[in-house]
């Protein structure tokens, strides 16, 4: 049985170029000669040490490889917006902005998604807090919550067996921490007839983009459809003789015809006369402008009117309850004003039979409503309600 080779030691006692030191060697022989007393051969024993070392090694370097295969959290959060991207989800842009701007100040981007804490995440809501942001602490939350949800779901995913990336998370670390702000904050914010022709006749004077003048004026026009539709509409989907907009990409799923009326034809015009080669009417003002306007630009824009005029803030999702609440005041029944704005209907017939398009009834739902808002912006939302009432019966 072979011991190992001496090599010499050099000036620290170590012994050079792999080998053994006398006193190595010594303890060796020593060990060796103690497994032959207890009637083992000691070179079998030494052969099986050197597997289970060799094993252990091997078993590390794959540690190791996994380990840097992992995920960052800055992968993670990556992931997970494009996913909303190739899905078509009109809210990644506002989500990315969102995380970007608040994430990677608490957690280096480096981070390791698995190794995420839930110390951690509080300290992301922390900042936030510090700010007095509840609101946005509370949607920080909820997108962290369900990135890591997303994490978790990858590497489940048998679609994705093969890929390389894998993030490691075991569990969700924004589940064990609390929602910033505990209570519930349903708006109910409609802005009155009076306002809405004010707010109409500050958008020449407010130094707003003309394509942010017109995306807010459509959304009352064409009778408070959803912000993120409205934004997503092509040349391609507006029919200027028949006059109606079909809504492809709707929250519910379902191609939306919604009918126009005068007041909507001048903004719309305008829009497809100043329209991109990709055709989006509400292109992004900056960067892209094949890439729909976001949420966000509409929402600052009011948010600096409100600010400069002291007009009662609102959000651009308000404009929905307002035109709904005022289409009310007209007189149209809430069924027509729920179809009108392509709420989903919950009932099994709705659901699953009923494929008839209502485009007459809501045509003359469309005629109430323009024929109202013309009052409204003329000064005088009032008249001709009784009549109006009956038409759209």
């Amino acid at each position: 049985m072979t011991l190992g080779g001496y090599y010499g030691v050099d000036r620290d006692g170590q012994a050079k170029n792999g080998g053994l030191s006398l006193k190595e060697a010594y303890a060796a022989y020593a060990d060796a000669k103690r497994i032959h007393e207890e009637g083992r051969d000691p070179q079998i024993i030494r052969d099986e040490k050197l597997v289970q070392e060799n094993a252990a090694r091997r078993a590390e370097l794959e540690r190791l490889r996994r380990e840097s295969s992992m995920g960052s959290i800055q992968q993670l959060l990556n992931a997970y917006v494009a996913d909303m991207k190739l899905q078509g989800k009109r809210s990644w842009f506002d989500v990315e902005q969102c995380l970007s701007s608040n994430v990677y100040a608490a957690i280096p981007a480096t981070t390791k998604a698995k190794d995420v804490l839930p110390t951690d995440i509080r300290a992301v809501l922390a900042a936030i807090i510090k700010r007095e942001k509840m609101t946005m602490a509370n949607k920080v939350r909820a997108y962290l919550s369900a990135a890591f949800a997303f994490g978790i779901e990858w590497d489940n995913d048998a679609k994705r067996h093969f890929e390389a990336l894998r993030f490691g998370i075991s569990t969700n670390p924004v589940r064990d921490v609390p929602k910033p702000d505990k209570r519930t904050h349903a708006r109910d914010r409609a802005l009155s007839g009076e306002e809405v022709k004010h707010l109409w006749d500050l958008l020449d004077d407010c130094g707003l983009h003309p394509k942010t003048a017109v995306a807010i004026r459509l959304l009352f026009a064409l009778g408070g459809q959803r912000v993120e539709e409205i934004l997503g509409l092509h040349a391609d989907d507006v029919d200027m003789q028949n006059q109606y907009v079909t809504l492809l990409d709707t929250k519910n799923g379902s191609t939306h015809v919604v009918p126009f009326g005068e007041v909507a034809i001048p903004l719309l015009q305008e829009r497809l006369c100043d329209t991109s080669t990709s055709g989006a009417l509400f292109g992004k003002i900056k960067g892209n402008a094949s890439e729909d306007m976001g949420y966000h630009t509409l929402s600052r824009a009011i948010n600096r009117i409100c600010k400069r005029t002291g007009m009662n803030p609102f959000v651009p999702k308000d404009i929905r309850r307002t035109v709904k609440t005022l289409m009310g005041e007209a007189g149209i029944r809430k069924e027509d004003r729920d179809r009108f704005q392509n709420h989903a209907l919950s009932d099994i017939s709705a659901k699953h039979y009923d494929r008839y398009s209502y485009l007459a009834e809501k045509r003359r739902t469309s005629a109430v409503w323009d024929a109202y808002l013309q009052n409204i912006l003329a000064g005088s939302p009032q008249a001709n309600v009784v009549q109006l009432r009956v038409v759209g019966a």
